[in-house]
């Protein structure tokens, strides 16, 4: 199992990469902003994907089932450290403890703004998958912030009149 969690830990350090190039050459050609953008919405439309995949395996918004799926089958092979804090009728805080992409951008010498900035991307997988599935998400803190996890605050999505 090492070797495998090896294996898929560098291949979301790969993907971390790629994103940083394509963000890169994007900006070159469409200015930041644009590239951004672009990015977001790429991301967030794949997060829609596994939100639907979500719905599927647990129903309907039940913030306790997918607290229960955030870290079903992960233990042996979990590259980000799952962890449910806690998960109840209001709100399920949910908790990575590790991020390889953050390691890649690490290793590719981004600055802490430019790390941020890559977050502020690639978690759109995270809201186009919560949202998807009705819930609403926001991150109380960020590794790429320079904290020591990622706290996934998810609630599910209220009806409005």
């Amino acid at each position: 199992m090492e070797k495998y969690r090896n294996a898929l830990r560098e291949e979301i350090k790969n993907r971390a990469r790629i994103y940083y190039l394509i963000y890169r050459e994007l900006s070159r050609e469409v200015g930041k902003e644009k590239a951004v953008g672009i990015l977001k919405r790429a991301l967030y439309e794949r997060g829609r994907g596994k939100g639907l995949q979500l719905v599927q395996k647990i129903g309907g918004a039940d913030l306790r089932k997918l607290a229960h799926a955030f870290v079903e089958g992960k233990q042996e092979v979990d590259v980000f450290g799952h962890e449910v804090v806690r998960a109840d009728d209001e709100s399920a805080v949910l908790r990575l403890n590790a991020c390889p992409l953050v390691e890649a951008w690490n290793d590719l010498g981004l600055s802490a703004e430019e790390k941020m900035l890559m977050c502020d991307i690639a978690y759109q997988v995270d809201f186009g998958k919560f949202e998807t599935a009705g819930y609403r998400l926001r991150f109380d803190r960020r590794i790429a912030d320079g904290h020591p996890s990622c706290d996934l605050i998810v609630r599910a999505r209220t009806r409005s009149h």
